[in-house]
């Protein structure tokens, strides 16, 4: 049983040492540029950031497709619209814990007397049944985690101008709004 214990406890300080390296890593500052590609100088760019948590990368993939078959000298660029900081850490909160307790229930250990307390019912049935609770555990906090990174966003910028944003309209632009879109502001950009 001890050795067993040791080995959780060095997959759990792994973990942890993997999570707490990827919460302290620094991100890019939003004023540093990424080098710019020869074809950005060849003509416009449409960069579409979009929520991939609700399904909006396929919308991407079609419209960009649709576009690039309609416009050959446009540039279209796609990526995440990241959440905010705050949920962002919660995720990754939820996630820790996640994990914590998924190897708590698994491993049968009871922590509640160490804290003096007496074990709850649920933590009793969890223990009995390890499979089932592990399994909602996994399925509900990934359900959180999920609602938590979830942006709704569809954000769409041409020449680093904003076009069209569904966090303001509330919809995502149709085919056909989007193309009206850029006519016009392409025309309006060739114009000056």
């Amino acid at each position: 049983m001890a050795n067993g214990t040791l080995i959780y406890g060095l997959v759990f300080l792994c973990l942890g040492f993997l999570t707490l390296r990827e919460l302290t890593q620094t991100e890019a500052t939003p004023n540093e540029r990424p080098a710019m590609k020869l074809s950005q100088f060849s003509g416009p760019s449409l960069k579409i950031l979009y929520c991939i948590s609700c399904g909006y990368r396929q919308v991407f993939e079609e419209y960009s497709h649709r576009l690039r078959a309609r416009y050959p000298q446009l540039s279209i660029e796609g990526e995440n619209f990241p959440a905010h900081p705050v949920r962002r850490y919660l995720a990754s909160a939820f996630g820790i814990l996640k994990i914590g307790l998924i190897i708590l229930i698994v491993s049968g250990s009871n922590p509640f007397p160490a804290f003096n307390l007496e074990t709850p019912g649920f933590w009793t049935w969890a223990i009995e049944n390890k499979v089932y609770s592990c399994l909602m555990l996994f399925f509900i906090s990934n359900a959180i985690e999920t609602q938590l990174l979830s942006t709704g966003a569809f954000e769409i910028s041409l020449n680093d101008m904003p076009v069209w944003s569904k966090l303001e309209s509330g919809k995502v632009p149709r085919y056909q709004e989007l193309v009206n879109i850029l006519e016009s502001n392409m025309k309006l950009s060739y114009q000056l």
